[in-house]
């Protein structure tokens, strides 16, 4: 009997991997387009922006690229890892994104044009950190016949054109099964692209009618306190926060970037200083102090704002406080991380480094939320 071998194309035994007569690009799925995968990006990159945009109120730019763009802050960093992680999930065992479906391209092994796998998605993510720099790797890509980036070349991956590779044996699994105890749950493959189309022109949306702004919201009253030292003065102490605000398809995010608390020190408002004593150039001091006595921060001026030696202030210039009374003597700003509703501020007013002049009040708050700005 004659034996021959099995042509390249067809299986050649239980578990053995399906190999193609024409390599990684059979007839039915030849190499992506350069162009179709920086558009399979761009969309996938919009998804995340506006899920961590929804989320956060951040705008992350290109997170789909390793290497580019910015997460958006601590919390958008979050959800950009979790959004990416989603999408990897479905890069790893369908070979697209929704990004990727639209744009009819799939990365799958060269070898067997399966979908690679979460490992293999995630190790191709990492390697792509080698194509980010100077963007060498990314337009290697666009120059080469099988369009592949070092992490393409280094993980024997390719991206071929197609929206239906040979399935993930994961998923050829949970397919039968779902056929065998649940025929019903099958759905039209158009739903899928139907879906994933939706889904990128939603986020493509937000992305171009994007506008920015931002302010800075201050405390409609100060707290006043008059000096119990021998020099007469009052302390204005006011409250203010700065924000930045992002508006997509109508919905807006504001984020609030820092909180502040300021004191003016004035010898006018009623304050008879006729007999104040004869003084250099005054600077002030303000403390405030979380309700639970925890948390305190100074200022000086002129100076920088600091912490408690616990380390938990921020090191950074002094600023001029934002309003200004009438025979205003000095003043100063605290910056503090959070809210500073139920603090106390601790005003003193200082000639050559001696008090002069010193008194206490609560920090006013500020009850309106930015967000209504925008209603």
């Amino acid at each position: 009997m004659t034996t021959t071998a099995s042509p390249r194309g067809t299986s050649t035994g239980a578990g053995r991997p399906v190999e193609h007569a024409l390599g990684p690009f059979p007839p039915d799925r030849p190499p992506a387009a350069w162009g179709l995968r920086v558009l399979a990006t761009l969309l996938d990159s919009a998804i995340v922006a506006a899920v961590v945009f929804l989320a956060t109120g951040a705008a992350p730019t290109l997170a789909a690229l390793p290497g580019l763009g910015k997460p958006g802050g601590t919390g958008g960093a979050a959800w950009t890892a979790g959004t990416l992680l989603a999408l990897g999930i479905l890069q790893a065992y369908t070979g697209a994104t929704p990004g990727k479906r639209v744009a009819h391209v799939a990365v799958v092994d060269d070898r067997t044009g399966r979908p690679i796998g979460l490992l293999g998605t995630v190790l191709r993510w990492f390697a792509h950190m080698l194509d980010a720099i100077l963007l060498i790797g990314y337009l290697r890509s666009a120059f080469r016949k099988d369009g592949r980036t070092f992490a393409d070349s280094l993980l024997g991956t390719v991206a071929v054109r197609t929206t239906a590779p040979p399935a993930h044996p994961l998923v050829a699994r949970l397919r039968a099964s779902r056929d065998r105890h649940a025929p019903w749950l099958r759905w039209p493959r158009p739903v899928t692209g139907g879906v994933a189309l939706v889904l990128c022109a939603a986020a493509a949306a937000a992305s171009v009618t994007a506008s920015s702004g931002g302010g800075q919201q201050m405390s409609e009253q100060q707290s006043s306190c008059m000096s119990t030292g021998d020099f007469a003065a009052t302390a204005m102490i006011g409250s203010a926060r700065s924000f930045d605000m992002d508006s997509r398809l109508g919905i807006t995010r504001v984020d609030v970037t820092r909180w502040q608390v300021a004191v003016a020190w004035t010898t006018g408002l009623s304050v008879d200083s006729s007999d104040n004593p004869e003084v250099g150039d005054l600077e002030a001091r303000l403390t405030v102090t979380s309700p639970d006595g925890r948390h305190l921060y100074w200022a000086e001026s002129p100076g920088t704002t600091g912490p408690d030696e616990a380390g938990d202030g921020i090191d950074e210039a002094a600023d001029v406080a934002w309003f200004s009374p009438a025979d205003e003597v000095a003043s100063t700003v605290v910056t503090v991380p959070g809210e500073p509703t139920g603090w106390s501020a601790r005003a003193e007013l200082l000639d050559g480094g001696a008090v002069v002049a010193e008194c206490s009040a609560p920090v006013p708050t500020i009850d309106a939320d930015p967000a209504s700005l925008f209603d």
